[in-house]
């Protein structure tokens, strides 16, 4: 495809510039994103056992309910039963669970010792899955989350607009150049073609994360534009998930049942649900009496058929009178086109489809993305040093140097800061809360940052990626420190295997004649200082 040159360059300027801008924040979002792909294994990975009684059979759900209700009648406003319990929920009934959107809370759980009595236990699981979930939404930044979001919805649609330019760029050479990394030659030509062959690979999957980033930043502000445009009745079916002639017959039946009978048992409801959603696989049931004091339940699940609005499955409001779907605008393959189409942006971004095979390709995807920005960075920081030189400057101006510092403190410093909390994870008794995991974050993360203006660059690079490789090798030192290898689960085995693969990745890189560069390459080609 041929473009005029004038084009071609005015495309490449916008490039370069608007990746410089977002090119580490997005390199932070994509990096904690892969690893936000498996917040619920990391979650439970990083809770240790519990002192508890097994869960209980579901047939027995109504005894733990009865005496968790006469000794606790708190209990009664909210409650959650557990199909399928894990390491991070263990037990079948969780009560007293504050009200929020998203992340794990303070909770009591109830089961049943030998001799039938009760057993409660209150625990305070650990928020470091969150964080770097909340890290990859807020791009890295440490303020409110609305002004995050805000600000992250900018970044994507700088994103595109690299993505659109950096398209363009290499259309003119893509059959010529589409499968050429030249290994051998200079260190712009190497980051030209590492930047280039990521980017084009991996093109419709960061489309899409530009795309259902931008929604997601500003659906406020589409919510609103809905509303000037179509009514207030359209915004609140979409903003709630159900129409309101919905709304109102789920609570005439429920307050007219709640009258009268006493709610189904959980294995009824399931039973129920199974008639009326074939395939959809509940998981917990959540009841709640906050809206005026009536019984209201909505089932959460997943359907491996479809995909679902949320990383972790869909959900339905049932009636726990009678079991029927009262909503079902968000139970995966049972919802109305509008919906299923504003639920694929959710499932396009969060891959909650095709299984673990999806899972672990987003999060390749993920990583490779994040690299992809590392080199465009250095791309650009080479460029700009060949011209230097070429001037006849032998020493880097200080933007160069400041935007190097930046580059490889920032990257690195967000590595190092993911692997330091998720080796402070199973401590969570110590620092399980969000301010401590928070600080812990920006503390190794800003002295990453200090570290590159303090050293050389090849230095910087080597202690940094040292740095990385210890904190992510304490991670299952930790976690057997707080958990005994006979309590080990299969999932938690999984995360120390993976944790030791990559913190030996991370010191081979480290410890490489060119430390720091994707391989090695001949002596006097490369665009870094000396040590």
């Amino acid at each position: 495809m041929k473009i005029r040159a004038d084009i071609v360059r005015m495309y490449r300027e916008i490039h370069s510039w608007v990746g410089i801008v977002c090119g580490l924040f997005l390199f932070v979002a994509f990096y904690a994103g892969a690893i936000t792909m498996f917040e619920r294994p990391l979650q439970d990975w990083a809770s240790p056992p519990v002192s508890l009684s097994p869960p209980v059979a579901l047939e027995r759900v109504p005894e733990l309910l009865e005496k968790t209700f006469a000794e606790h009648p708190e209990a009664r406003k909210s409650y959650t039963v557990v199909l399928h319990p894990t390491p991070s929920q263990p037990a079948t009934l969780v009560w007293g669970v504050p009200q929020r959107m998203h992340g794990p809370s303070v909770a009591n759980y109830s089961a049943l010792a030998e001799d039938g009595s009760l057993v409660t236990v209150k625990q305070s699981p650990s928020e470091a899955a969150h964080f770097i979930n909340m890290l990859h939404q807020q791009v890295g930044l440490w303020m409110p989350h609305e002004a995050g979001r805000l600000f992250m919805g900018i970044v994507a649609l700088l994103y595109a607009v690299a993505l659109i330019s950096g398209t363009l760029v290499v259309l003119p050479g893509l059959i010529k150049n589409l499968f050429a990394i030249r290994l051998g030659q200079n260190a712009k030509r190497m980051w030209l073609d590492l930047h280039s062959m990521l980017g084009l690979f991996s093109l419709p999957f960061h489309i899409i994360m530009a795309l259902t980033s931008v929604v997601f930043a500003f659906h406020d502000e589409i919510y609103v534009a809905e509303h000037a445009l179509l009514g207030r009745s359209a915004v609140h079916q979409q903003m709630h998930g159900h129409s309101p002639s919905d709304q109102t017959e789920g609570h005439q039946q429920q307050r007219i049942s709640g009258d009268l009978r006493v709610p189904l048992e959980p294995a009824q409801i399931v039973v129920a649900i199974a008639k009326q959603a074939p395939g959809f696989s509940p998981e917990t049931l959540i009841y709640d009496r906050s809206h005026g004091g009536h019984l209201a339940l909505r089932v959460t699940g997943s359907d491996p058929r479809y995909g679902a609005r949320g990383a972790n499955g869909g959900f339905a409001g049932v009636d726990p009178y009678s079991g029927k779907l009262l909503s079902t605008d968000y139970l995966p393959g049972h919802q109305t086109f509008p919906m299923a189409v504003l639920t694929s942006f959710f499932v396009l971004h969060f891959g909650s489809f095709g299984g673990e095979g999806v899972r672990w390709g987003y999060a390749v995807l993920g990583l490779a993305g994040a690299f992809m920005f590392y080199a465009g960075n250095q791309l650009w920081i080479v460029s700009r040093r060949r011209r230097e030189r070429g001037s006849g400057r032998v020493e880097d101006t200080r933007a160069t140097r400041v935007l190097c510092s930046l580059t490889i403190g920032c990257s690195l410093g967000c590595v190092a800061g993911v692997s330091a909390v998720l080796a402070v994870a199973p401590l969570h008794s110590v620092v399980g809360k969000m301010l401590p995991i928070q600080i812990v974050y920006f503390a190794t993360f800003l002295s990453c940052v200090v570290v590159c203006f303090c050293f050389r660059e090849r230095l910087a690079i080597r202690l940094l990626l040292v740095a990385s490789a210890v904190l992510t090798f304490l991670m299952p030192v930790s976690a057997a420190f707080v958990t005994p290898f006979s309590h080990a689960t299969t999932s938690s085995l999984i995360v120390d295997g993976v944790a030791l693969l990559y913190g030996a990745f991370l010191m081979i890189w480290a410890v490489r004649p060119q430390a720091g560069q994707p391989l090695f390459r001949k002596e006097g080609v490369s665009g870094l200082n000396r040590a």
